[in-house]
C-alpha cells in the first residue's frame, strides 16, 4: 500500500509538473521563504570552494565546510562544524554570537561580517532579482519536491551577497530551492557560484566554483537555541 501510495503521488506530482508557469515558480518561492522564516529546523550545510588551473604553477585547490546544527528563527542558529579552522561551534542568539575556538564557547566582541552574521542568512541568499524557473521535481530526504532554479548574472549575485566587496562581472552562478509539494516548505538548497581568478594571482588559477548545499528537516519540531552559560 505505501508504494501505492507513493506511486499514486509522483503521479499526481507529474501532472501537476506538466502545466507549471514562471509565475507558478516565483510564488511558491515567495511562500516557501515566508513560511520558513517562522518554522524551526535542523540543518545539514557542505560548502566546497574549488579552484583549477595549471598543476605546474599551483595545481588545483579544494576546501570543504561542513556544519550540522539548528535554525530557530528568527534570530537563533546553532552549528557544529567540520573543516572551519579553530572555528568548531557557534551560537548566535539575537545579536550575540559565541564561538568555540578549542577552548569552549566564548563571547564574540562582535558579530563578524559574512554569510553566517544572522541566522536567516541562508534564506536571505534566495531572495533578490533573477527570474525563478521551474526545475522538475526532486527528492530530499525522502520527501517528494517541487524545483526551482533561479539563474544569476554578475549583477544578480551581487544583489545577493549584500556586501560593498564587487564580484568579478565575468562571474555567474544560480540558486536551485527544492520546495515540499505537500507542506511548502524548504527542504533543499544549492546556490552555486562560478568567479575568474585575477590571472595576474600567479597561482596559475583560473576558475573559483564555491557551492553551498544546506538540507531542512525536522521542520516545526520543539527545537531550541540557547545562550551558552
Amino acid at each position: 500500500m505505501k508504494a501505492l501510495g507513493v506511486a499514486l503521488l509522483m503521479a499526481a506530482a507529474t501532472t501537476l509538473a506538466a502545466c507549471q508557469t514562471t509565475s507558478d515558480a516565483a510564488s511558491r518561492l515567495v511562500s516557501a521563504v515566508e513560511r520558513m522564516e517562522l518554522t524551526a529546523a535542523r540543518l545539514d550545510m557542505h560548502a566546497v570552494a574549488q579552484a583549477q588551473g595549471n598543476e605546474v604553477i599551483g595545481g588545483s585547490f579544494d576546501q570543504r565546510i561542513r556544519a550540522i546544527g539548528v535554525l530557530v528563527p528568527p534570530d537563533r542558529l546553532q552549528l557544529t562544524l567540520e573543516g572551519a579552522g579553530r572555528v568548531h561551534e557557534l551560537v548566535i542568539v539575537g545579536k550575540q554570537m559565541w564561538i568555540d575556538a578549542g577552548d569552549g564557547l566564548r563571547l564574540a566582541d562582535k558579530v563578524p561580517l559574512g554569510p553566517l552574521s544572522r541566522p536567516t542568512a541562508p534564506l536571505d541568499f534566495i531572495r533578490g532579482p533573477g527570474r525563478a524557473e521551474f526545475a522538475g521535481l526532486g527528492l530530499s530526504r525522502g520527501v517528494v519536491t517541487y524545483r526551482v532554479r533561479i539563474p544569476l548574472s554578475a549583477s544578480e549575485l551581487q544583489a545577493r551577497m549584500r556586501s560593498d566587496q564587487p564580484v568579478d562581472p565575468d562571474s555567474s552562478g544560480s540558486v536551485e530551492v527544492e520546495i515540499g509539494l505537500l507542506d511548502g516548505l524548504i527542504h533543499r538548497q544549492v546556490f552555486d557560484v562560478k568567479e575568474p581568478v585575477d590571472r595576474f594571482s600567479g597561482t596559475g588559477l583560473r576558475t573559483l566554483r564555491t557551492t553551498y548545499t544546506i538540507e531542512y528537516w525536522d521542520h516545526g519540531r520543539r527545537l531550541e537555541v540557547r545562550e551558552p552559560k
